[in-house]
């Protein structure tokens, strides 16, 4: 009968049979593996993001451009990223070959390039130094070369392209082996820049002298707003010449130096510079081009 399996109206329905809060169980916290794991398939799948546009933990030795341990390695390349095979004399094209190409072809006229996890190398660095000195990446504004097994060499190469470019906007070097000489290198080429907006190098094995460097450029330079030094090996005297930098600086507005080697007094002189130039912070306020 109808008229028997129809609600009357305004009639409660039947209850449900459901947990209650006693029943439920926590879920059980991701092991260390898991979360190595995780952040090795990020890298992959996002190809070398700079670190803030990445959903990741609090710095604690866990973040990108970590071993996962609190070991900081530049140039670390998860084991599944392997260099294409083919059939031609030289037996392997190097990964980046096909971005090259792609660059060259474009005439000029490609905005940004990622390269990030391509296997650059010193050699390759240098390439795509001469593609930014000549004119070939002309227009050219995002550029990320993250993960490359890139040394002092290849990084100073790439900085010291930069001294006359006049397009490139976001510059992602993070994860590579650059030292203090290719920061320094990097650091003299910027201080003659005007487009350079966000220069991402964390995990890069920088020391004080590089940081030293880079904190000299900022006096010169009004245009960088955005320095990623996050887990490298600066020290008090870095973080010292980085905060009297960061306080003078006209055009800085974000400094991150977070997992270094910095102690009491180079953390109170960064604090003291934040609390001078207001402007400053340690999180970007805005998305790069890369």
């Amino acid at each position: 009968d109808m008229a028997h399996d129809a609600a009357a109206p305004g009639a409660k329905p039947p209850a449900r049979n459901r947990p209650s809060i006693k029943s439920l169980k926590e879920p059980e916290p991701p092991s260390k593996e898991d979360l190595s794991r995780h952040k090795e398939r990020l890298q992959c799948l996002i190809g070398g993001w700079p670190e803030d546009l990445l959903p990741h933990p609090e710095d604690d030795g866990s973040g990108f451009g970590d071993a996962g341990d609190g070991v900081r390695v530049p140039g670390r390349i998860p084991k599944n990223v392997q260099p294409l095979m083919s059939d031609a004399p030289a037996g392997v094209i190097p990964r980046y070959q096909g971005l090259v190409e792609e660059l060259t072809q474009a005439g000029g006229t490609q905005k940004v390039a990622r390269f990030g996890f391509k296997n650059l190398g010193e050699e390759g660095a240098t390439l795509l130094a001469g593609m930014l000195s000549s004119g070939t990446a002309r227009s050219l504004e995002g550029l990320e070369v993250s993960c490359n097994g890139i040394g002092a060499r290849g990084g100073g190469a790439i900085g010291r392209s930069l001294a006359g470019n006049t397009v490139l906007k976001s510059l992602d070097m993070s994860t590579n082996g650059l030292g203090d000489e290719g920061a320094v290198a990097v650091a003299r080429a910027l201080a003659s820049n005007a487009s350079l907006t966000s220069l991402d190098l964390h995990a890069c094995a920088i020391g004080d002298e590089g940081a030293t460097a880079l904190a000299d450029m900022l006096l010169e330079n009004f245009t960088l707003e955005t320095l990623n030094l996050k887990a490298n090996y600066i020290g008090d005297a870095g973080a010292i010449a980085l905060a009297k930098a960061a306080q003078k600086s006209r055009g800085l507005r974000c400094i991150m130096t977070s997992s270094n080697d910095i102690e009491d007094a180079g953390k109170e002189a960064l604090a003291n510079a934040f609390f001078q130039n207001e402007r400053l912070s340690e999180y970007p306020s805005f998305r790069p081009h890369v």
